[in-house]
């Protein structure tokens, strides 16, 4: 769809283009207030923002991108950020905001009227389409890594979750574990479900025992706090969904004595940089998020460039990296 311009405003509302101009950019003080009203209204209806990247790129080639995270107080996200900096060109900045469902929504909504060229969107949205709708009236591109199964105004990059999460049970399965813990948060996102999903689906087939149990959040401090509840759902062996929650329940299993993989076998999921440092060393299921935010980068800026291109849908593969915090169970 064409990204509606003052000129459409102020066809709409039977005025210049000068007037528009100025009562648009707080300078319309001498017009009535029935005329500042129909410019806004016109606005409103055609769906233009004032794009401040691109008044900008006429004169320095200037682009301004925006990311939506829910945190970045979790590493994964965090490095997401910092690879997507990474790969920006000298002409382009990038506006960074977290916030999961309604305020990542507000995030978005946020990053237009600053002008961006692009959002791609980390967090789980609580109304996508319409957040969707509301960026395709104003031709500005969008990528996402959630929502991905029911937006069909969006193109879409994440990591196969389901294969994350058959990959964790089958390493578990052929480890020997009968009954087994699932750690995860309350609320799950869209790729939450799916790894755990499968995970959960591909147990019941092997006749394995899950004890699901919920954490606060995402975080250490809820994976050490869960410990506990672990250690009496006489599971021998853990999967987390994430690396964070995986080191907090190692953490605290072992304020109550327990030693792992010996007492409990436990995997985790990421691959964030200080699983292969932490001791033991955290079995998890690597997301290769340089890889991710390059192609959401990628597809972002072709979507810049043309916005007739087909929906790109692209999965990233996950993988297995084996390491000190699973054993074989001992029987």
């Amino acid at each position: 769809m064409k990204k509606a311009s003052i000129k459409d405003v102020a066809r709409l509302a039977d005025v210049s283009i000068a007037t528009v101009s100025q009562i648009l950019n707080n300078k319309g003080d001498r017009f009535s207030e029935a005329t500042r009203e129909k410019v806004f209204a016109a606005r409103d209806e055609v769906g233009y923002v004032p794009n401040i990247s691109a008044r900008s790129l006429k004169k320095s080639h200037y682009m301004l991108i925006g990311v939506v995270v829910p945190t970045l107080a979790l590493p994964y996200f965090g490095a997401f950020v910092q690879h997507l900096q990474n790969l920006l060109p000298e002409n382009m900045s990038l506006s960074i905001m977290s916030g999961e469902q309604k305020q990542a929504d507000a995030a978005v909504e946020r990053m237009i009227e600053a002008g961006v060229s692009g959002v791609i969107v980390v967090s789980q949205l609580a109304d996508p389409n319409r957040i969707a709708d509301l960026l395709k009236q104003r031709g500005i591109a969008m990528v996402v890594t959630e929502n991905h199964d029911d937006l069909e105004l969006a193109d879409v990059v994440y990591t196969k979750d389901q294969a994350g999460g058959r990959l964790a049970a089958e390493h578990l399965i052929a480890e020997g574990y009968k009954r087994v813990a699932l750690l995860g948060n309350q609320v799950f996102t869209d790729n939450l479900f799916y790894r755990a999903g499968s995970f959960k689906a591909t147990m019941e087939e092997a006749g394995v025992k899950v004890s699901e149990i919920t954490t606060h959040n995402m975080s250490k401090q809820s994976g050490q706090a869960a410990a506990m509840a672990v250690s009496i759902s006489h599971a021998t062996a853990t999967f987390a969904l994430n690396d964070e929650l995986a080191i907090g329940v190692i953490s605290g299993l072992s304020k109550l004595g327990w030693h792992v993989p010996d007492d409990m076998s436990v995997i985790g999921y990421d691959d964030t940089d200080y699983a292969a440092f932490y001791q033991p060393s955290l079995t998890t299921i690597h997301q290769p998020v340089d890889i991710v935010a390059k192609t959401a980068l990628d597809v972002l800026m072709a979507r810049i460039a043309d916005h007739r291109l087909d929906r790109q849908k692209i999965a990233v593969d996950v993988s297995l990296v084996e390491r000190d915090s699973t054993r074989p169970l001992q029987v």
